[in-house]
């Protein structure tokens, strides 16, 4: 069960996020589903309640993601931690090459992995979204 998460610091996560996911960059106007305060470090693990460990996340990202942390880089069958918005840079880890995001990065990779960015499904919702300039 996830710690109650006050108005005020929703408020603070999603200006941040310029109501974006901080995983994939899908914008939260575009969607009828509602995004979610997700612990980048899960509570099971330790992870507080605070600005500092809460991103925003579509609901695609949060439930792939779920309380893990990282999974096995396929390149370099390491286990390897998930991207982390708060102590890195989306752009080190990914590129938006037409409407597919390519990993860059071990972080990259199992967080593309994971969170299926790249499902044909996904990939068709972006391209849509770029060509009317909402995603990019």
């Amino acid at each position: 069960m996830s710690t109650y998460v006050s108005a005020a610091l929703r408020k603070q996560v999603i200006e941040r996020a310029d109501s974006r996911c901080e995983y994939c960059r899908f914008p939260q106007s575009v969607t009828l589903l509602a995004f979610e305060m997700e612990h980048i470090i899960s509570e099971k693990h330790g992870g507080t309640t605070t600005l500092e460990n809460l991103a925003l996340a579509c609901p695609y990202c949060n439930r792939a993601k779920g309380t893990d942390l990282g999974s096995i880089d396929p390149e370099t069958n390491q286990l390897t931690p998930f991207f982390h918005p708060r102590t890195q840079i989306w752009q080190a880890h990914f590129i938006l090459s037409g409407a597919t995001i390519l990993p860059q990065t071990p972080e990259g990779r199992v967080t593309a992995l994971i969170f299926q960015f790249n499902h044909p499904d996904r990939i068709q919702e972006r391209a849509g979204l770029i060509a009317i300039g909402q995603y990019g």
